[in-house]
C-alpha cells in the first residue's frame, strides 16, 4: 500500500488541481482579512464568531443532503455547483454594509463548501488507483496551500494598494473591500476549469432505499471521531489568528500577510514530502508522528512571549498539522468500501465543521467578555487538549487496531 506511489493523472483530475489552485487564493484572500473586514462594518468580536461560524454551520445543514446529490448527478457536476455558490457567497460579502448581507454570503459560502467537500475526496479517490492516491491528495493539499502562500504574500499589500488608489488608510473599509472583491474573483477563476468536467459512470442509487447507507459504521466512528475534536479545537483559535497577532504584536497588514504567506509555503512542501513518510512509516502512522509534532508548537503559538517564537511556532505547526490532512483522507478512502466514501466525506464534515462552528461561536463570546490577552489563554489551552485528544484518538482507535489485524 506505502510502494510504487505515481505522480501520473488523468485529464479531469488536473482540472480539478487547477481549479483547487485558485481556490487557495481565494482562501488565503478570505482568511486573511474577514475578521478585520468584519470589524471595519462596524461587528464586533460577538459577530466576528458568528460570521465565521456560518459557513461552517451551514455545511452541517447541507452535507447529507449534498452527499445524497453527488450520488444521483456525479461528483464532477457537485463540484461545479460548489464552486459557483462559492462565487455567490463572496460577492454577496464584499457588498456587505453590515450584519445583513454579511450573514447571507456566509450562509451561500457554507451551502457551496458543502457541495466542495462531500465531492472533492471521492472524487480524487474514483479518478486515481492505489499507486497515485496518496500522491495526488498530497498534490491538491500542497497547491492548495502553495496558493495560500501567495495569496497570502499578494494580499496582504491588497488594502494598502486600494488605499492608495481610492483613498483613506489600509484599515479603512474601501480599502478591506477591495481584498473580498479579490477573493471572489479568484473564486470565479477556480469555477472556470471545472466547468470542463464531464461526469464518469452511471448514477448510483442509495442503498436499500435510503440516501446514504454506511456498510461499516464502526471504522466510520473511529475515522470521524478524531476529526470532531480537531473541529473543536480548531474553531477556538484558528480563524482569529490573524486578530490574536495583529492585537498581540501590532504588526501592519502587509506584514501578516507575509507571517501568514511563509506558513502556507511550509504547509505546501510538508504535504509534498508525506508521500516519503508514508513509503517509510505506513499512512496512519505518519499522520501520527507529523500530528504529535505539532502539539509543542501549537503551545509555542500560543503563549510564546516574542513574534518570531510565535513566527517559527507558526509555520511548523501549520505545516505539520495541515500537511497529515491529505494522508488521513487518502487512509479513509482507502479502507472505506466505495459506497461509504461519500457517505464519509459527508459525515466527518459535518462533524469537524459542527465543531469547529460551536467553538468558533464560544470564541467570540469568550473574547467579547474576558480581556485580550486572557481570552486566548483559555482558547489556546482548550485548542491544545482538543488536539492531543485527536492523536490519542488516532493511536488508540486506528493505529493501535490496525497494528492488531496485521498481527493477528
Amino acid at each position: 500500500m506505502t510502494a510504487g506511489m505515481s505522480w501520473r493523472f488523468t485529464r479531469p483530475v488536473w482540472l480539478f488541481l487547477a481549479g483547487s489552485f485558485s481556490f487557495g487564493l481565494a482562501q488565503a484572500f478570505n482568511a486573511l482579512f474577514l475578521n478585520f473586514y468584519l470589524r471595519a462594518l462596524g461587528l464586533g468580536a460577538e459577530w466576528q464568531g458568528f460570521v465565521n461560524a456560518l459557513p461552517a454551520l451551514t455545511l452541517v445543514v447541507a452535507g447529507i443532503p449534498a452527499a445524497s446529490l453527488a450520488r444521483r448527478i456525479s461528483n464532477a457536476r457537485t463540484l461545479q455547483i460548489g464552486a459557483a455558490l462559492g462565487v455567490v457567497g463572496t460577492a454577496l460579502l464584499a457588498c456587505a454594509n453590515g450584519a445583513g448581507l454579511a450573514v447571507a454570503g456566509g450562509l451561500v459560502q457554507g451551502v457551496g463548501a458543502a457541495f466542495l467537500v462531500v465531492s472533492s475526496a471521492p472524487f480524487m479517490a474514483n479518478h486515481s488507483d492505489e499507486a497515485s492516491r496518496v500522491t495526488m491528495f498530497s498534490a491538491q493539499s500542497a497547491l492548495m496551500t502553495g496558493a495560500g502562500f501567495l495569496g497570502n504574500l499578494l494580499g496582504g499589500r491588497v488594502p494598502t494598494w486600494a488605499a492608495s488608489v481610492l483613498g483613506g488608510g489600509a484599515h479603512d473599509l474601501r480599502a478591506l473591500r477591495v481584498a473580498i472583491i479579490a477573493s471572489a474573483v479568484m473564486q470565479l477563476l477556480g469555477l472556470l476549469p471545472l466547468l470542463r468536467l464531464r461526469p464518469s459512470g452511471r448514477p448510483r442509487k442509495a442503498l436499500q432505499g435510503r440516501t446514504l447507507a454506511v456498510r461499516d459504521r464502526a471504522q466510520m466512528f473511529r475515522l470521524v471521531f478524531p476529526n470532531v475534536l480537531v473541529g473543536l479545537g480548531a474553531g477556538a483559535t484558528i480563524p482569529f489568528l490573524n486578530v490574536f497577532i495583529e492585537g498581540k504584536f501590532q504588526v501592519s497588514y502587509a506584514s501578516l500577510g507575509t507571517l501568514f504567506a511563509w506558513t502556507s509555503l511550509a504547509t505546501a512542501v510538508t504535504a509534498l514530502v508525506q508521500p516519503w513518510l508514508v513509503r517509510r512509516l505506513g499512512q496512519i502512522r505518519a499522520v501520527l508522528v507529523v500530528q504529535a509534532s505539532s502539539l509543542p508548537f501549537l503551545a509555542l503559538l500560543g503563549f510564546a512571549p516574542e513574534l518570531w517564537m510565535v513566527s517559527v511556532a507558526l509555520f511548523t505547526r501549520g505545516a505539520l498539522m495541515n500537511a497529515a490532512g491529505p494522508v488521513y483522507s487518502a487512509y479513509a478512502m482507502d479502507t472505506l468500501h466505495e459506497g461509504d466514501r461519500n457517505a464519509y466525506s459527508a459525515v466527518n464534515t459535518i462533524a469537524w465543521d459542527l465543531g469547529w462552528a460551536l467553538s468558533s461561536l464560544a470564541s467570540g463570546v469568550v473574547r467579547a467578555h474576558l480581556p485580550f490577552g486572557s481570552a486566548f489563554t483559555v482558547l489556546f489551552t482548550v485548542t491544545l487538549l482538543m488536539y492531543a485528544g485527536s492523536v490519542l484518538a488516532i493511536y488508540v482507535g486506528l493505529y493501535r487496531r490496525a497494528r492488531a489485524v496485521r498481527s493477528a
